[in-house]
């Protein structure tokens, strides 16, 4: 005789035990219930096509111990026949009571989890916050670094206009005192054309220096707009930071309040079972 389980048998176990372990997940005990009798049903024919072919009844004096069926799978089978009764039993029982106090059979949350998942909520929340804060400070301090460092480098060429300036004008001097000097004897050359000397050298001094200030102040213009839009950025970053922190605040304490309001119901429930 063939020991070995048939194809349909497996087949049989498996579908058994899936549709068992798929109904177990769910949140209602009626499927829970249902989940277990399948699957107890699933793994007590596993059990049984363990057993090899069948054979008599295993009793000495009624059966040859060459015909007899092997004893230990038939009395494991009848014991978890007994087990998933005592199982259904309970399940029906917690069902029905749960059907009395709330009106469905679902398994709830159990409070003390939400406590520790909302105490996690706000952990993260304030980690979240301090994140955000502390991005915001680097990237505060960056932005100032780099507005100082441009302060510094408009202050360097301000100056260096001033020296390059400075020394134009020394050299200008230079040259004029010195065109004066070979020009004052000569026969061609009168105090007129040295006052019209000097008139167009001051001239052209002040239009340099007026170019040099327009350069300095187009500097400081361009410096106050960089000022203006790296402190409304900043501005900006502190208000957008705040409205997440905000947001972050309202969808906590929502979920806070939804709980509450969730346990008293449940706290309520559990007094009118009581009375």
């Amino acid at each position: 005789m063939n020991d070995t389980p048939t194809i349909v048998l497996i087949v049989v176990v498996g579908v058994l035990v899936a549709v068992g372990v798929v109904l177990l997940l769910e949140r209602s005990l009626t499927r829970v219930l249902l989940g277990v009798v399948l699957m107890g049903n699933g793994i007590n024919l596993m059990i049984l096509s363990t057993g090899g072919a069948a054979g008599g009844p295993p009793l000495l004096g009624l059966t040859d111990e060459a015909e007899m069926s092997d004893p230990l799978p038939q009395a494991m089978i009848l014991t978890a026949i007994v087990i998933t009764l005592g199982i259904t039993a309970f399940l029906l029982a917690m069902a029905h009571r749960s059907w009395q106090l709330q009106g469905h059979d679902e398994v709830q949350d159990d409070a003390e989890d939400r406590r520790i998942l909302l105490g996690g909520s706000r952990a993260e929340l304030r980690a979240q916050i301090r994140e955000l804060r502390a991005r915001l400070r680097r990237e505060i301090r960056e932005q100032r670094t780099d507005l100082h460092r441009r302060i510094e480098e408009e202050d360097r060429r301000e100056e260096a206009e001033r020296a390059e300036l400075r020394a134009r004008l020394a050299e200008a001097d230079t040259e004029l005192r010195d065109w004066i000097r070979e020009n004052r004897g000569d026969d061609g050359v009168g105090d007129d054309d040295i006052a019209r000397r000097v008139r167009d050298v001051r001239r052209e001094r002040e239009k340099r220096v007026e170019e040099l200030r327009g350069q300095v102040e187009a500097y400081r213009t361009e410096l106050r707009d960089h000022v203006r839009a790296d402190r409304e950025a900043e501005r900006e970053q502190r208000r957008e930071l705040r409205r997440r922190i905000r947001a972050e605040k309202r969808q906590l304490r929502a979920r806070i309040r939804a709980e509450r309001e969730r346990l008293a119901r449940a706290e309520d429930s559990d007094l009118l079972g009581a009375d």
